[in-house]
């Protein structure tokens, strides 16, 4: 899993851009388009506020302790950033894997503090993103088996950790064979058709997204731009405004001032965007998020963020050796 590095280099080139955005079964099959998840803040029904956590060193426990000024958790999704597309070979033949690195893996597998349910208790929707790791296969290069395989994995995986979604975010993937054409939308179709009505499928509209089209695109309930400030069109072949975010936002130190998010958060509230994208939490004494946080607040009308905490330190423990999904166990174990 790697840290935020090429978003991190998004969010300074922005500044160039800105001077001149319970373990639930699997079904059979879902195939209509889903309704946007009842996750609201009661102060605005949309566009709801994201947060994408990194694992690796922070406690996403911490995502939980902003509140809006009633009483409402600040954050209504929380990504978990990032499990890993890896591969197996079986028979001669390249399969997917789902693999949960060394940190990621106890918080998820850590059976005694159990992150996702204490989230969802303060009515917070918690998504694992998926991305590449360097091994040659990733959301682009799968065949129809593959993605079949895939789909699979990733339904199993919400079934066994009680995950509200999946999100895909194309990185790291370091390509070694040729792009599948349609491979990323194909594994979107795939996943929405094995999952509840009721769970989530973001996309972080950095690699490849021209390989969803508008039938892919029209599954995906969030698509959160790479651009710092704002971006009013949807990079997606087939997302509405509805299922957009317009603007992402680097917590961990951003260039763009207070008043810009406050005015853009205020815009996506009166033209009907679905979402603003935070990214790379951090403890509370390490990088304040709270003026961030307070800006697009103010845009979007809800008074006053508190922090009850925001502070807590990493402390899932390390699994050395991770945790791996093949097809093999999802196949097994998924209902």
């Amino acid at each position: 899993m790697k840290r935020f590095s090429i978003l991190g280099v998004l969010v300074a080139a922005t500044g160039i851009l800105f001077s001149c955005a319970k373990e639930t079964p699997v079904s059979e099959q879902n195939l209509e388009s889903k309704d946007l998840a009842p996750v609201t803040k009661a102060c605005v029904a949309s566009p709801k506020v994201v947060a994408m956590v990194e694992t690796n060193d922070v406690n996403p426990l911490n995502a939980m302790d902003y509140v809006c000024a009633n009483n409402s958790r600040f954050f209504d999704i929380v990504e978990l950033f990032a499990a890993n597309i890896h591969k197996e070979t079986v028979n001669g033949q390249v399969r997917p894997t789902l693999y949960l690195n060394d940190k990621l893996a106890p918080v998820l597998e850590q059976p005694t503090h159990n992150y996702v349910a204490k989230l969802q208790e303060k009515n917070m929707k918690v998504v694992l993103t998926v991305l590449g790791d360097w091994q040659g296969i990733g959301l682009a290069n799968m065949n129809e088996t593959q993605a079949d395989q895939f789909a699979h994995i990733l339904a199993y995986a919400v079934q066994k950790y009680n995950l509200d979604g999946i999100g895909f975010d194309d990185e790291y993937a370091n390509y070694s064979t040729p792009l599948v054409d349609g491979s990323f939308g194909n594994i979107i179709k795939k996943l929405h058709a094995l999952l509840p009505a009721d769970k989530l499928i973001t996309v972080f509209a950095f690699g490849n997204i021209h390989q969803i089209d508008a039938e892919a695109g029209a599954l995906i309930d969030y698509a959160y731009t790479n651009f710092n400030a704002w971006n009013a069109s949807p990079d997606i072949s087939g997302v509405s405004n509805i299922h957009w975010a317009p603007s992402s936002y680097n917590l961990g130190g951003t260039n763009v001032p207070t008043f810009m998010i406050r005015s853009k958060a205020t815009a996506a509230k009166n033209n009907g965007y679905g979402a603003i994208m935070t990214f790379n939490l951090r403890q509370r004494s390490d990088v304040d998020p709270m003026p961030v946080l307070q800006a697009i607040s103010d845009g979007l009308g809800c008074g006053t963020v508190s922090c009850e905490n925001g502070d807590r330190t990493r402390d899932a423990g390390i699994r050395p050796e991770g945790y791996e999904i093949t097809y093999e166990k999802a196949i097994q174990n998924i209902r």
